[in-house]
């Protein structure tokens, strides 16, 4: 790994042909008490490891099971030639709480991995890169001593707050037997150019007696776009979620195996009542012009109405089966459910989107979805 690090400590040095301290006069020192207090981190990097493995040595834990494998080779992660990157440090006052800032006005990172694959079968290879923010946009990162609040004492943990400028965008790409599909993931707001952009705010971590608990990010308002999913140069859609609220009190546990004589990992999950996006399929090319007449929109607001809830939810690599999600058969209590509503559908070009040309809603879905503990999601190489 080739490293190059930069400590700006903004000391200052004097000295006179005598060797002899002077007195600063007033001005002087305003000069030198105004500079901004904190660190700059400045560093160049090439990072690769040849393998990843995670190791399920007992598969899914029944009698015809066998050791399963999950695997990244090789990984790489770096920096672009000459653009390093640089982070500001400080620690500062935040509505009363004292925090460590992170202010990354650059993002120059670049992630490959040549093939993930389960039990050595590759399912493909799987990049991001090519970060860019606006001139004068940052993504700042604050951090908290204490996680998640119990009766009003914050847990043991940490927590963290990170907002992402409107103007930021990256592209990510799959890679399958010289076949690659790329999305380029932006935040901003097509319609409001004062828009845009996604806050996540709380997002917490404990460890509880039962495991991990990952607060989920408390979100009021923002996008996440997935423009020009392409294959090649070929444009085969775009798909945005706007307007992204999530209630807070959502969190992920990820816990041991529950028997003690298994290997894996089991999670427990909940996404609160009245969170919700706006779901938009976008056909045609987004492009320096978009909203125009050449693009055409599918959207529907989506509603938690209660709960969504996935208790018991277990995670094993077998040998023979692959990678494997799925509940415990013999716990009635596992599963998942929600009650999904799905409203104001409209269809239409992307240029009359919020005029007075706004069609009528096609309708609306009431779903209640339940996943019984007989339910699994399988996943294998090829």
């Amino acid at each position: 790994m080739a490293s190059k690090c930069c400590l700006l400590l903004g000391a200052v040095f004097a000295a006179s042909n005598v060797i002899a301290l002077e007195a600063l006069d007033e001005q002087t020192m305003s000069e030198v008490t105004g500079q901004a207090q904190g660190l700059r981190y400045t560093s160049e990097f090439d990072a690769r490891i040849d393998s990843i493995t995670y190791i399920d040595d007992d598969g899914m834990g029944e009698a015809d099971s066998s050791v399963g494998t999950l695997s990244m080779a090789p990984v790489r992660v770096y920096t672009p030639t000459n653009r390093p990157v640089q982070v500001d440090l400080e620690v500062r006052d935040v509505n009363g709480e004292k925090a460590l800032v992170f202010t990354n006005r650059d993002l120059p990172f670049e992630i490959e991995v040549g093939s993930i694959a389960i039990n050595g079968d590759s399912l493909g290879g799987y990049g991001q890169g090519n970060f860019q923010i606006g001139s004068g946009d940052a993504v700042v990162t604050y951090l908290y001593a204490g996680g998640f609040p119990v009766n009003g004492t914050p847990g043991n943990g940490l927590t963290l707050d990170v907002d992402i400028p409107a103007s930021m965008s990256f592209e990510t790409y799959f890679e399958d037997e010289g076949t690659r599909m790329t999305t380029t993931v932006d935040f901003g707001d097509p319609y409001d150019a004062a828009g845009g952009g996604l806050l996540l705010e709380d997002i917490s971590f404990d460890l509880v007696g039962e495991g991990l608990r990952i607060g989920l990010p408390t979100i009021d308002g923002g996008n996440i776009n997935f423009y020009n999913v392409r294959i090649g140069e070929d444009v085969l859609n775009s798909l945005a979620l706007r307007n992204i609220i999530i209630q807070p009190g959502g969190y992920l546990l990820v816990k041991n195996a529950r028997g003690a004589d298994e290997y894996g990992i089991e999670m427990d999950s909940v996404i609160k009542q009245d969170s919700g996006f706006d779901f938009v399929y976008i056909a045609g090319e987004v492009d320096g012009s978009y909203p125009n007449a050449n693009v055409f929109e599918l959207s529907a607001g989506v509603l938690m109405a209660s709960d969504f809830e996935v208790k018991g939810l277990r995670m094993n690599v077998d040998g023979e089966r692959g990678l494997v999600f799925d509940f415990d058969n013999t716990d009635a209590n596992s599963g998942a459910s929600a009650n999904l509503v799905v409203q104001d559908v409209t269809m239409q070009r992307s240029d009359k989107v919020g005029t007075v040309e706004t069609p009528v809603s096609l309708g609306t879905l009431d779903m209640q979805i339940n996943l019984s503990n007989n339910s699994y999601l399988q996943v294998q190489g090829h």
